[in-house]
């Protein structure tokens, strides 16, 4: 496969140029349910800098984007996955392969049910692959490439999401043309994402933020509005939800926060890849009170009920659509949301 080089200073002049021309006022008309189009994209093979001694780290620049039919401009949401794995043969000595994209585990495409939730609530959305980032297949021995690499793939996404808005190329598979604004974007991010996007929005202006089972490493929430949903089944990182949350506690806030546990929720099944191969990371606290196997959620009854949650944040926070119940400070907390029994908490803006 070719791969394309990098020039990062053309790439980052053209990126401004795009956001410059781009810096309008999102189109307030929501699209219709089902008037959206979802598809898979491919733009090929480029290489990012990379501090390892193999140099710069090759990044296949594919995933899923949505956007609503009509002419728009729409807000954007960037939609991460986690750090999953990403199915690369491992071989003799502990050593592993990148990359391996004929095998690759494609969690991307597990988030594809929330890029067209967001689109049909006439939001666009970009989910793209990021395993190049989490990968130790590239001499990664520290497993803390994802700090340089994963804002490094998210900015050349958005670098070439921004040329085609400008001047479409039909590279994302469907008419971009001035369908998208990119500037301050939101981010919707998953796991260990979660704690990238934070890091990401310290140097980054960002409209939302939205953290589904987020990995905590200590930073403190951006000063933007922040909904977290944390699993009450999660195994892989069990209470570090609620960690973003009390230490925006402890500092004074302008913008609210919200703190939702969806009751019965594991940590993968918001990803439909990871549930489509089975892996419940849930069934480990089988015998924990409420994580026993009749009061887990289903992948369906989970995916469905985050693409809600997500369509609704984002609605509100970017398309100034009537916000639902659980975020109006003047109504009660709730115990259940969208049909499911959930832990609620928020923090007021001052």
């Amino acid at each position: 496969m070719l791969i394309r080089a990098v020039n990062d200073s053309i790439r980052a002049s053209a990126l401004a140029v795009a956001l410059t021309a781009l810096c309008v006022a999102p189109s307030v008309a929501a699209a219709a349910p089902g008037q959206v189009q979802v598809r898979d994209y491919d733009l090929g093979v480029v290489e990012l800098p990379d501090a390892g001694p193999k140099g710069p780290i090759p990044v296949r620049l594919w995933g899923a984007i949505g956007v609503p039919e009509g002419p728009g401009p729409y807000p954007l949401v960037v939609v991460a996955h986690g750090r999953h794995g990403d199915d690369c043969p491992r071989l003799a000595g502990n050593r592993f392969v990148w990359p391996c994209w004929g095998r690759e585990l494609r969690s991307d495409l597990g988030m594809r049910h929330l890029v067209e939730a967001l689109a049909e609530r006439g939001v666009a959305a970009i989910a793209p692959d990021l395993n190049s980032a989490f990968t130790i297949g590239w001499n990664d021995r520290t497993g803390e490439r994802h700090e340089q690499s994963w804002p490094a793939i998210v900015d050349r996404t958005l670098a070439e999401l921004g040329a085609a808005v400008e001047v479409d190329t039909g590279a994302f598979g469907l008419p971009l043309q001035g369908r998208v604004v990119l500037s301050s974007p939101a981010i919707l991010a998953h796991s260990l994402s979660g704690a990238d996007a934070v890091r990401y929005a310290s140097a980054n202006p960002l409209s939302a933020l939205l953290l589904p089972a987020p990995a905590f490493d200590g930073r403190a929430l951006p000063e933007v509005e922040t909904a977290i949903v944390a699993s009450r089944c999660d195994y892989d990182v069990p209470g570090q939800a609620r960690r973003y949350f009390d230490r925006a506690k402890m500092a004074p806030r302008r913008e609210p926060v919200f703190l939702v546990r969806l009751d019965g929720a594991s940590h993968n099944y918001f990803n439909s890849t990871l549930s489509g191969l089975g892996r419940d990371d849930g069934k480990y606290l089988r015998g924990s009170n409420g994580c026993r196997p009749a009061q887990r959620l289903s992948a369906s009854r989970q995916q469905g009920w985050i693409d809600r949650f997500a369509a609704a944040f984002f609605a509100t926070e970017l398309r100034a659509a009537s916000p639902p119940a659980w975020m109006r400070f003047g109504s009660p907390f709730p115990s259940r949301i969208y049909g499911l029994p959930v832990g609620y908490d928020r923090l007021a803006s001052e």
